[in-house]
């Protein structure tokens, strides 16, 4: 998953390198963090810890969807699939399974960025019902580490 996520986003910043992330999700809520394994074609998402544990014996890694949430708002971050396995399904299923796992912990509102210039992420989400809340989005670097 590692190797797919610094694919996926090369220019993400030092603090959100992928073991780092990986290891802080499954330390504190691996029930939100999801893998799509091969084969694709039916577009099976699993939690991480089940493919770590091998439920998957064999199988590749072909995506990968972290979600959050703070009792408020969820939120999706760094859906990602291989190039190769792209329009496939696999992400579709990724979303589907995150925002059916938010809404059965009464999440009633999920929310995702997309950086504007990602013009074909926005259209993948949009192909999906979601919609732009027209509101700024800030942020604060807090620390120098990851």
């Amino acid at each position: 998953m590692a190797a797919l996520w610094r694919q996926s986003f090369p220019d993400d910043p030092a603090r959100n390198e992928p073991l780092g992330m990986i290891a802080r999700k499954l330390a504190r809520d691996p029930e939100l963090f999801w893998v799509a394994c091969e084969p694709p074609a039916d577009a099976r998402a699993g939690s991480c810890s089940e493919a770590a544990a091998g439920a998957e014996a064999g199988s590749v890694v072909i995506g990968a969807l972290v979600a959050g949430y703070d009792g408020v708002r969820g939120w999706l971050y760094h859906l990602a699939v291989t190039p190769v396995h792209r329009r496939e399904g696999a992400a579709t299923a990724l979303v589907a399974r995150a925002v059916d796992e938010l809404r059965e912990l009464g999440c009633h509102k999920v929310n995702l960025q997309v950086r504007e210039t990602n013009r074909e992420v926005r259209a993948f989400y949009e192909s999906l019902g979601w919609t732009e809340d027209h509101s700024a989005s800030l942020g604060r670097v807090i620390g120098d580490s990851p």
